[in-house]
């Protein structure tokens, strides 16, 4: 009785996970962005000072351009404005061909991959 109840339960469980799970994801206008990078304003706000490496690109996603020089590595993200939601951005893969009007955060990372400088135009 109780196996049966618990393999009706761990079904259902199952079950209602499959159902609730969304076959629907954000469709990418164009292959220059990096596909499910939807993030917002909030999002991004959270990446201060002192962060590591791994926190950063786990909200980011992959940087759009990384150079290094005598303060560190930089990485500079580029972001998209999606159309349909207000304060979602997207990442982009290459750098916009005019940079002084899209959104991006540049990051000066130090050899333990703290980030030590943050600059940003959101």
């Amino acid at each position: 009785m109780k196996r049966s109840i618990l393999l009706l339960a761990f079904l259902s469980l199952i079950f209602s996970m499959i159902a609730c799970s969304s076959t629907t994801k954000v469709p990418s206008n164009s292959n220059k962005i990096h596909p499910h990078t939807a993030l917002r304003k909030m999002e991004i706000d959270l990446i201060k000072v002192g962060d590591s490496l791994v926190k950063t690109e786990a909200l980011l996603g992959k940087p759009t351009e990384k150079s290094s020089d005598p303060s560190g590595t930089i990485m500079t993200w580029f972001f998209a404005e999606d159309i349909e939601v207000p304060e979602q951005y997207y990442t982009l893969k290459e750098k916009p061909a005019d940079s002084e009007k899209n959104k991006f955060v540049k990051l000066v990372f130090d050899p333990k991959n703290k980030i030590t400088a943050k600059d940003f135009k959101l």
